[in-house]
């Protein structure tokens, strides 16, 4: 009797029922600590926008951000006083680049409620779009912020916005599915340096660097796995075989040791 072929659904399950989700240093965890949808929003926001650099090194950072916001980072924001926040740093970003930021989120929810619905007043079918709609509405002819509200830009992967909105719209044990105005079959891949070395060596996209275009290539490699949530192997790719097996993007005899996805991926066996 032939074995039915090993895919990365079979490994996925299979790793899925042994995975503790407590155990994932991953910043979307940050969203569980809280039970108001809007606390949860801004958390997810602000975990998501600060996911850069080495993943011990910013949720040190975001502990520190989150434990002076309280117990409700909705009415911390509300209320408007972030002069705690003086002295907080983290890499590029000084306090006063914080304090702005948490000052746009009040703006944001003064003038819309929420962020979902100011992403939702500008969404038409395209998430890019309605971004730099959104920077344009937030700062007409500004560089302020760039970082957190990027400027149009057909090669930039948006990974952390793209992150969020994966904790935004799917919901699961881990995503917090608050919005319902975005299809998750409409999401694209958060492109960090695990997703886009994996890709490469999947052979899911050819790009060079890691730019909008390798991003919509593994979206399409996972639409065709899991076409109605093409996002559902992200958490698992980046943490089991990303940083779990350290994924150089390049296949070596150590692939077979470490790797879950060896043996599924053309030209590894």
């Amino acid at each position: 009797m032939q074995k039915k072929p090993v895919t990365l659904k079979t490994i996925y399950n299979r790793h899925k029922e042994h995975r503790n989700d407590n155990s994932i240093k991953d910043p979307v965890l940050f969203i569980s600590r809280y039970d108001d949808d809007r606390d949860k929003e801004i958390v997810g926001f602000l975990a998501s926008q600060f996911a850069y650099g080495k993943i011990e090194i910013f949720r040190t950072f975001l502990e520190k951000l989150f434990g002076l916001m309280g117990a409700s980072p909705y009415s911390f924001i509300r209320k408007g006083d972030f002069s705690g926040v003086r002295g907080l740093y983290y890499r590029f970003q000084k306090d006063k680049d914080i304090i702005l930021l948490l000052e746009t989120l009040q703006r944001i929810f003064d003038e819309f409620g929420g962020i979902g619905a100011m992403m939702k007043n500008y969404y038409r079918g395209d998430t890019r779009e309605a971004l730099w709609a959104v920077r344009e509405h937030l700062f007409p002819g500004s560089e302020a912020l760039t970082f957190f509200f990027p400027k149009p830009s057909r090669t930039n992967p948006l990974k952390r916005w793209h992150l969020y909105l994966r904790w935004m719209v799917r919901k699961d044990a881990i995503d917090a599915g608050l919005w319902d105005f975005i299809d998750r079959r409409d999401l694209t891949m958060p492109l960090d340096t695990h997703i886009f070395k994996i890709g490469r060596c999947a052979g899911w996209t050819r790009q060079r660097t890691p730019s909008y275009k390798a991003a919509c290539d593994i979206t399409e490699a996972m639409k065709a796995l899991s076409p109605d949530d093409p996002l559902k192997y992200d958490l698992f790719l980046c943490h089991a075989i990303g940083i779990g097996a350290g994924c150089t993007g390049r296949r070596t005899p150590a692939c077979k040791d470490r790797c879950l996805l060896y043996g599924t991926i053309k030209g590894s066996r």
